[in-house]
């Protein structure tokens, strides 16, 4: 294959071009983060789901129309010598934004500490961390609280998305007296995705299916085959499993409380091909910026 002399010029110009924003913006933002949020000692505390997929929704805007717009004006010309379409900003900021995601992702549990207690009463007496395997525990069942919450998502909002919180309150032993309310609690989130189309008679027949199934799977749920548990960060889901402590109590619910959702992999596969992900973003990436270069190039 015979590529134009001035189309590998081009291209030569376009791979740092790209490469500098690309891997910048993961740099910079996963720096601010760790400074902000996920050192030892936090700045402040925002909801995970804004860093790992709002934040790198439009944080791209940055690179994509102060950087790389104005060059792309330059390179990606017609026959004519006309600006073709917005399609090279679209690929970059698409792009960028997928790499962003999976890098919080990484960020979040690569940097996160998993801590070995005895019971959960040792939580207490330890700064707390991301993970933790419990020894030995026991769900009281007698006491539980639930709540559901909904989410739109899809084009034109067409998916309805279920999700339902339950949550038990954890102890040391089975035979343990319950003398104080209890602060750590184990979380179960059951999630049903259906088309948000349909009657809101037809929704809530369909809600109402999936609830009762969620409690028959709740009546024989095995709490003890675990690996570990991720106490939940600031988030949609460690919001709504409040909710559901709170119905429980039948009271407001602080940061005393701690949830703790189990994880039944282990935490060496938690970050497997996550690496290989963000690299395969920024290939595919450039191979379609390449591609909208050999189209039309002057």
């Amino acid at each position: 294959m015979r590529f134009n002399r001035y189309y590998l010029l081009k291209l030569k110009y376009l791979l740092p071009l790209y490469s500098i924003p690309a891997w910048g913006s993961v740099l910079v933002l996963g720096v601010l983060r760790w400074w902000l949020f996920l050192g030892k000692y936090p700045i402040v505390e925002m909801d995970e789901d804004i860093w790992q997929y709002w934040i790198p929704a439009f944080f791209p805007a940055i690179p994509v129309l102060v950087w790389l717009k104005p060059r792309f004006n330059r390179l990606y010309v017609g026959k004519n010598g006309k600006r073709r379409h917005e399609l090279p900003e679209a690929i970059a900021w698409l792009t960028i934004a997928l790499m962003l995601i999976f890098s919080q992702h990484y960020l979040t549990t690569s940097t996160a500490i998993l801590l070995e207690v005895e019971n959960v009463k040792e939580i207490g007496k330890q700064p707390r961390t991301r993970y933790y395997r419990i020894k030995s525990f026991a769900v009281h069942r007698p006491i539980g609280g639930v709540y559901y919450a909904f989410r739109t998502s899809g084009k034109f909002n067409g998916q309805l998305n279920m999700h339902i919180f339950f949550a038990h309150p954890i102890l040391t032993h089975k035979r343990q007296p319950i003398t104080m309310t209890p602060l750590y609690w184990y979380g179960v989130k059951f999630h049903k995705q259906i088309g948000n189309l349909s009657s809101n008679a037809t929704k809530q027949q369909k809600f109402e299916k999936f609830f009762r199934e969620c409690v028959a799977k709740m009546e024989n749920y095995d709490f003890y085959h675990i690996d570990h548990f991720e106490h939940k960060p600031a988030s949609f889901d460690r919001k709504n499993f409040r909710l559901a402590v709170g119905n429980a109590l039948h009271k407001r619910i602080n940061n005393d409380f701690m949830i703790l959702q189990p994880v039944f992999k282990s935490p060496e596969s938690r970050n497997a091909g996550m690496f290989a992900w963000i690299l395969g973003t920024f290939l595919v990436g450039a191979a379609g910026l390449a591609l909208g270069l050999k189209s039309g190039h002057r």
